[in-house]
């Protein structure tokens, strides 16, 4: 898929997801080095593992990835947590997907492209529901998200780091 002449969106394999890790760590402002350099290699590994990145030539100006969730798993076992039973039931089904991050460079922002890296991980996905966290002072993801169908699941969860964040939902069945 192509987003005007200048950027390219496409899917990219575990190898090339971790010989990227320096660009990936440039667009996710969030999360140190050394964080990235111990969770992706972990992402890649995991079930359902999409990563598209957004390329202006041969530079990532964006990328968003997910996998399947499961028990066992840190956020899954969170989020469970916060949702209960019957939360856990409806919105962490078996194979559900668990849309990990979403990152686009400052100066590519404003142009389709979150929005089309969205669209594009989702797209053929074979999965009852989505499920995504945000924190609960970022409106332009949020509003992205729910402009998406996306709705507010969990309206506070700490995970630990003092920070509040929202968990949100998508039907995609």
């Amino acid at each position: 898929m192509t987003i005007g002449v200048e950027i390219e969106i496409r899917q990219l394999e575990a190898e090339e997801v971790l010989s990227r890790l320096r660009e990936v760590a440039e667009l996710w402002p969030d999360a140190s080095r050394a964080r990235i350099d111990e969770i992706v290699p972990r992402h890649v590994t995991r079930e359902g593992f999409r990563f598209l990145g957004a390329f202006a030539e041969r530079r990532l100006a964006g990328f968003v990835y997910g996998y399947r969730g499961s028990a066992g798993q840190w956020w899954h076992d969170r989020v469970a947590a916060a949702l209960g039973r019957e939360g856990s039931k409806r919105w962490l089904p078996p194979g559900h997907f668990e849309f990990t991050e979403l990152h686009v460079r400052e100066e590519f922002r404003r142009r389709g492209i979150g929005g089309s890296l969205h669209d594009a991980v989702l797209d053929g996905i074979d999965a009852p529901t989505a499920v995504l966290s945000t924190q609960t002072d970022n409106h332009p993801a949020i509003s992205l998200y729910a402009g998406r169908g996306w709705r507010v699941i969990v309206p506070f969860l700490d995970f630990g780091s003092g920070r509040p964040f929202l968990i949100m939902g998508k039907d995609l069945g």
